[in-house]
């Protein structure tokens, strides 16, 4: 695929990391298929106003997860009325779970690069959880996708590359928070984030009378990170082929003559 300007491409798909260019992880794992998003568009009026709504959530999930951090860090907070419920359900999570942060400072938002396969991101936080060191990853969306397998194997393998031996991890979590007001008859569920009310589920002939706004967490432990790490690889081989066009052109990417 091209793009008109290279230095567009390369700060929406990579980072600079010790005098390389290499593509983010979350860029790589945008090459997967989303039939969800898909169906999502489809049902909307028009493809503007899609992206639309779509920012007005980015922008409320952007909220939720920097007070999450704030927290995480030990900060005390006053959260927006906007997202306290979903912050209480960060509050209830926590308090279920023996969670610690060795370094906040170097273990919130790290920035970590694979050497050996040269791509670089950010994950959320480095925590220990009952005793266990791991990856954990903050999600404010209505499910726990595919991608967030490769994306959290990604993180994992690129930390214990350059990890101290004493600090490698073993463990990769996903903790969503979100909120909405709940049918107290049929069970259909009404969310706001997107600026625009939103029901599903439930029975759809239900008058509806809904309940306070609440917020819940799913905490969801993933294993198999052998095999999710070698779908990432695949899926950055993947991305590699089809943006090989740009990547030619960025002289200081480390793959850059397996393209020449």
């Amino acid at each position: 695929m091209q793009y008109n300007n290279i230095d567009w491409f390369k700060s929406k798909h990579g980072h600079e990391v010790g005098g390389f260019w290499v593509p983010r992880v979350t860029a790589i794992t945008d090459i997967i298929n989303k039939p969800a998003l898909l169906k999502y568009y489809a049902q909307q009026e028009s493809f503007e106003a899609a992206q639309a709504l779509l920012r007005n959530s980015a922008n409320w999930g952007t909220k939720t997860h920097a007070a999450v951090e704030q927290l995480l860090k030990g900060e005390e907070i006053e959260p927006d009325a906007q997202i306290a419920p979903s912050i209480q359900a960060f509050h209830d999570w926590f308090s279920q779970y023996n969670v610690s942060i060795l370094d906040p400072d170097q273990d919130i938002e790290r920035m970590i690069f694979d050497p050996e396969n040269y791509y670089s991101g950010r994950m959320d936080a480095l925590v220990e959880i009952n005793g266990e060191l791991g990856i954990l990853d903050i999600k404010t969306g209505t499910g726990i996708w595919e991608e967030y397998y490769l994306q959290t194997a990604a993180y994992l393998n690129a930390y214990n590359k350059t990890a101290p031996s004493q600090r490698i991890a073993n463990k990769r979590w996903i903790l969503r928070i979100e909120q909405y007001k709940e049918c107290v008859s049929c069970g259909a569920k009404k969310r706001g984030k997107s600026g625009t009310d939103v029901i599903k589920g439930g029975n759809p002939y239900c008058t509806h009378q809904f309940s306070p706004e609440k917020g819940i967490f799913e905490f969801k432990d993933l294993e198999d990170n052998e095999n999710d790490i070698k779908a990432f690889l695949n899926a950055q081989e993947l991305w590699e082929w089809y943006n090989q066009d740009n990547l030619r052109k960025i002289k200081n990417y480390p793959k850059k003559l397996k393209y020449e």
